[in-house]
């Protein structure tokens, strides 16, 4: 497995891209089982039609959760997404694969709960699906000392 930087190091403006898919229609069904959300838009290519979609579409809380991913995987082992909003702007569809573009907009490293402000892009393709904005966090001081200490990506 590749190392990739930890988010703690990056500074503000620094921007990466993590790309998820493609986009499957057992995914989906999958997804569905998970959420709770069986709108057969997701699964029924025939009702999707129907319904003037052009065919089956991904939940958007599963672009929302691709876009996550590409924060969580590089959070590192004591981050988490405290906060996340997307604006869904275009469907997934399966076989797509969602690239998401994130940007540390703010830094918190003196907050009693320190952690980075990110703006996030998903696109399939050349097509942006959703736009959003995310907090990651670390837990502590100590722990921010530790990340927040070390080499910073910019």
């Amino acid at each position: 497995m590749i190392s990739l930087p930890d988010l703690a190091t990056f500074e503000v403006g620094s921007r990466f891209e993590a790309a998820c898919g493609p986009v499957t229609t057992t995914q989906l069904v999958r997804y569905a089982g998970a959420s709770g959300d069986f709108n057969r838009i997701h699964y029924d290519h025939h009702y999707a039609v129907d319904a003037k979609l052009g065919g089956v579409i991904a939940h958007g809380m599963l672009t929302m959760a691709f876009m996550c991913r590409a924060l969580t995987d590089r959070a590192g082992p004591r981050g988490s997404v405290s906060r996340v909003a997307a604006r869904f702007l275009s469907p997934v569809r399966p076989g797509d694969t969602v690239t998401t573009i994130v940007t540390v907009s703010s830094r918190r490293d003196d907050s009693a709960q320190p952690g980075i402000d990110c703006d996030l892009a998903a696109f399939v393709g050349d097509r942006q699906v959703a736009e959003g904005k995310a907090t990651v966090v670390w837990p502590d001081q100590e722990q921010a000392r530790q990340h927040f200490g070390g080499e910073r990506h910019g």
